[in-house]
């Protein structure tokens, strides 16, 4: 995995381990702040990663686009 996929993964756990201020019985402002910054976080891990499944998309279809007109074979290194 590269290092943002990794550091996506670090934010996603660190999102859960958030909800638990939820058991607290007092909510204080932090938590607030703490549950906004963790919402912008997933709100801009989700976008990067329907961006990465949308390019794969269209490179899976360029590909099969390329293997139905009997094109080059396609490459298999990225």
């Amino acid at each position: 995995m590269r290092r943002m996929e990794i550091a996506e993964s670090v934010l996603i756990v660190l999102a859960l381990a958030s909800l638990w201020l939820f058991a607290l019985p007092q909510r204080a402002l932090w938590h607030k702040l703490v549950w906004l910054v963790m919402l912008a976080a997933m709100a801009w891990i989700a976008v990067r990663r329907l961006r990465r499944i949308r390019a794969a998309t269209d490179e899976a279809k360029r590909i099969r686009d390329e293997a139905e007109r009997g094109g080059p074979p396609p490459s298999l290194t990225p």
